[in-house]
C-alpha cells in the first residue's frame, strides 16, 4: 500500500528508510563477527578431530593387540562384564549471542575400580583398552559439543545474511523508491502552486480579475 504523497508521509519514509539502512550496517556487523567466530570455531573443529582421529588410533591398537593376546571372546567376555555407564551434563552456553548445546567437559578416564567389572574379568591389557576407549570418548565428546557450536553459528550465519539481503535488495530500495516518488510529487505540487500564483499575480498587476478572485 502506497503512501499519501504528503510531507508528513515524506518524512516518515525518510525515517523508515534511515532505521532500515542502520539496520543493514547493524546486520552487516553481526554477520560479519559472526564469520569470524564460525572460522575460528572451525579450525578448533579440525584440531579436535584430528586429535580425535589420534584418540581412536590408539583406541583400535590396543583392542587389536588385546585381540591377538587374549582371543575375542575374552575380550566379549569383559566387554559383557562392565555394567556401570558413563553419565555426562549437557548445559546450554552462547557464542556471539547464539544458543548451543554444550557437555560439560570432563575427563572420562576411569579408575580400574570404578569401570564395574569384576577383578577375575580384568587385567592390564583389558585396562589399557578401557583407558584409550575412554580417552577417545573423553574427545570425541569435546568434538560434538564443537560441532553443535558451529552448526548453530552457521544457521545464525545464514539467518542474518538472509536479513541483510532482503534489506539490501527489497526493502531499501522499495523505500528509496518511494520516498523519491514522494518527494517527486510534492517538487511538481509546488511548482504548480507557484506557477497558478505568479498567473494570479500578473493577473492582478494588469488589472483583471483572476478566475479565483471572482469566486
Amino acid at each position: 500500500m502506497s503512501r499519501p504523497k504528503t510531507r508528513m508521509a515524506l518524512l516518515a519514509g525518510r525515517a523508515q528508510l534511515a532505521l532500515a539502512r542502520q539496520g543493514h550496517d547493524l546486520l552487516e556487523q553481526k554477520r560479519d563477527a559472526l564469520l569470524r567466530e564460525l572460522y575460528r570455531e572451525v579450525r578448533v573443529v579440525h584440531a579436535a578431530h584430528e586429535e580425535l582421529e589420534a584418540a581412536m588410533s590408539a583406541a583400535r591398537f590396543a583392542l587389536e593387540e588385546a585381540r591377538v593376546r587374549l582371543g575375542a571372546e575374552a575380550i566379549a567376555a569383559a566387554a559383557a562384564a562392565a555394567t556401570d555407564d558413563i553419565n555426562v551434563d549437557v548445559e546450554a552456553v552462547t557464542v556471539m549471542g547464539v544458543s548451543a548445546p554444550a557437555i560439560t567437559p570432563r575427563n572420562l578416564v576411569r579408575p580400574v575400580r570404578l569401570r564395574g567389572r569384576a577383578v577375575e574379568a580384568s587385567g592390564p591389557v583389558l585396562e589399557l583398552v578401557a583407558e584409550r576407549n575412554e580417552q577417545a570418548l573423553t574427545v570425541a565428546l569435546r568434538v560434538a559439543t564443537l560441532e553443535a557450536r558451529v552448526r548453530r553459528l552457521a544457521r545464525e550465519v545464514r539467518r542474518t545474511t538472509t536479513r541483510v539481503n532482503a534489506l539490501q535488495t527489497r526493502v531499501i530500495p522499495d523505500l528509496e523508491t518511494e520516498t523519491r516518488g514522494i518527494a517527486l510529487a510534492l517538487e511538481q505540487r509546488e511548482r504548480e502552486d507557484r506557477f497558478r500564483l505568479k498567473r494570479v499575480k500578473a493577473h492582478r498587476a494588469r488589472g483583471r480579475p483572476h478566475v479565483s478572485d471572482v469566486a
